[in-house]
This record gives C-alpha cells, sequence and structure tokens, in this order.
C-alpha cells in the first residue's frame, strides 16, 4: 500500500504539469484577449489602450515566455499572478471563494448520504415490494432531471406565483439563518443525481451480499435482521459509498460553475463565468489547476478508503 501511496503522489505533479500545458494551449485558442476587452468593443476601439495593456500584462511575449513565467511563479513562489480585470491578486481571492464552493459541496454530500444510504438500503431489503419500485422509480428520476433545470423552475415560480425570493443576497455566517437558505437549496439540486446513483448502487451491493452464504448463516443462528445488515451487510457495501463520495467531489466542482451563476453564490465557480466573460485567462489557469489537484487528491483519498474497507483490496 504504501508503494502504491508514494508512486500516485509521484504521478500528481506530472499530470498537473500536462494538465497546465493543455490549460495554457486552450485559452489562447479562445479569440480575444483581456486587452481586448478592457480596450472597448470594435466600434470604439482603442489600438493605444491595445497595445500598451498587452505590454502591462505581458500578452505581447511569446506564448513559451508566458507559459514559462506563468508556471515559475507557481511552482517557485506557489503564485498564480493577478487577474488583468480586476487587479486583484488570484491567491488572495482563491481562499474565500474555495470556501464559499466548499460550503455548497459538503452540504450536498450530506444530502446525499441522507438520500442514497436509506433508500438504496430500504429498497434492498424490500427488493421486489411496492416500496422497491417506488423507491426506485424516484432513483430514476432524480438522476433524469437536469438540477440546472430544477434550479431555474424554483427560482422563477415562487417568485412569480408568490412573491417568494428562493436565492437572496449572498449574506455570510454572521446571519446564519438566511447563510443555510443561501446554500441549501443549490446543495440539494447538486445531490440529487449523487443521491439517486448511490441509492442503485447501495441497493445492488446490498442484494449481492444478501444472497451470500455468510449472511444465510448468520440468520440461521438465529441473530436478529438488524444486526445481520448493519455488520454482515452494510459494511462489504462501502466500497460504493466512497465511490460516490468522491464522484460527488468532482460534481461539486462541475457543478459549481451552473449553480453559483443561478444562486449568485461568489465562489469558484462564478468566478470562471466572470473570467471567461472577461478573457481573463490567468484566474481560468489558476481555477483549473486548483480543481485538478483538489480532484486528484480526492481520488488518492478514495482508493486508499477501498483498501480500508475491504482488507482483500490489495494494490
Amino acid at each position: 500500500m504504501g508503494t502504491y501511496i508514494v508512486r500516485r503522489l509521484l504521478l500528481i505533479p506530472i499530470t498537473l504539469f500536462v494538465i497546465t500545458i493543455v490549460v495554457f494551449i486552450f485559452m489562447r485558442a479562445i479569440p480575444g484577449d483581456a486587452g481586448q476587452v478592457k480596450c472597448g468593443a470594435a466600434g470604439s476601439f482603442d489600438e493605444v489602450c491595445f497595445e500598451q495593456v498587452r505590454k502591462e500584462l505581458g500578452l505581447d511575449k511569446s506564448l513559451f515566455q508566458q507559459y514559462t513565467l506563468w508556471l515559475g511563479d507557481i511552482v517557485l513562489r506557489g503564485d498564480f499572478g493577478f487577474s488583468p480585470i480586476s487587479r486583484e491578486h488570484i491567491n488572495s481571492e482563491i481562499g474565500p471563494r474555495v470556501w464559499n464552493t466548499g460550503q455548497v459541496g459538503l452540504l450536498s454530500i450530506a444530502f446525499t448520504l441522507l438520500i442514497g444510504i436509506p433508500v438504496g438500503a430500504i429498497s434492498a431489503i424490500r427488493a421486489g415490494r411496492p416500496s422497491d419500485y417506488v423507491l426506485r422509480f424516484f432513483a430514476v428520476l432524480g438522476l433524469s432531471v437536469p438540477n440546472f433545470w430544477l434550479a431555474t423552475l424554483l427560482i422563477i415560480f415562487p417568485a412569480v406565483w408568490w412573491g417568494v425570493r428562493i436565492a437572496p443576497d449572498w449574506v455570510g455566517w454572521e446571519d446564519p439563518l438566511p447563510h443555510l437558505q443561501i446554500i441549501a437549496v443549490p446543495a440539494f439540486l447538486l445531490s440529487l443525481a449523487g443521491g439517486a446513483t448511490l441509492s442503485r448502487i447501495v441497493r445492488s451491493s446490498m442484494l449481492e451480499v444478501l444472497r451470500s452464504d455468510f449472511v444465510r448463516t448468520s440468520r440461521a443462528k438465529g441473530l436478529r435482521e438488524t444486526v445481520v445488515v448493519s455488520r454482515h451487510v452494510f459494511r462489504p457495501s462501502m466500497i460504493a459509498l466512497f465511490t460516490i463520495i468522491g464522484l460527488q467531489f468532482s460534481l461539486v466542482l462541475g457543478g459549481s460553475v451552473i449553480m453559483e451563476s443561478i444562486f449568485n453564490i461568489p465562489g469558484m465557480g462564478l468566478w470562471v463565468i466572470g473570467a471567461v466573460a472577461g478573457r481573463d485567462f490567468i484566474v481560468i489557469q489558476g481555477v483549473v489547476v486548483f480543481f485538478a489537484a483538489w480532484f486528484l487528491v480526492i481520488t488518492l483519498l478514495v482508493d486508499v478508503m477501498y483498501a480500508w474497507v475491504d482488507p482483500r483490496i490489495r494494490y
């Protein structure tokens, strides 16, 4: 296990290096740059301003020089640079925005577990009964309905019908109840697909274990059904649990772009939307690299947890 972890840790910087090259090239393939955004549209374009801004931001250098300067600052100083649009240091912006996105993400994972585990367990224990079919129907429904569509409906219909704002202005933890109201709705919507997936996987895993010989032996010994399920059935099914938690982190990273823009949450997703509109390549590159590092670490932790849950797993 130790050798496997060391090997995976050594692969992380190599993977991030390749990601930096890819994201840098793709950003430069987008038409326009920050200089064109800052110096006006086609009808009122200021050529002098454009040249000054490009020189100030280093956009007049070759692509190789821009890349080496950017990567060197990250590797040697941990400096992601300055935003050419907001003139803010990216390092100072990442912390608060990661915290805002993380709150929604952690709450969505909690909702995922609260939805997926009970629904999957009940569906497995009562397999073939009407309650099983009802729960499976809602699981498929949760996978089928796009969360951004539900988010749009939740904002529009209450405002039109009852004059209620589901997405109030952002406030911090100094007002706990309004803050929870702001993050709870997008977190719940993000958890629907993950909860539905988790319930189906938990059901399949538990059904496989419930039909095994050692479960029949446990029942023959006279153990209560709750003991059989909790001790002998649920733990072997926890591998699915860690898989979905890892996938939910990636879902949060991708879904935050849409949910934060819909609910106006000042997190990483909303930051990316503004950076794309302003051709703020430095912000986009920094966010992508941060997300990639986050995802690589999470997948490593999930793989390690597999071996902890099931000692038969060896790497």
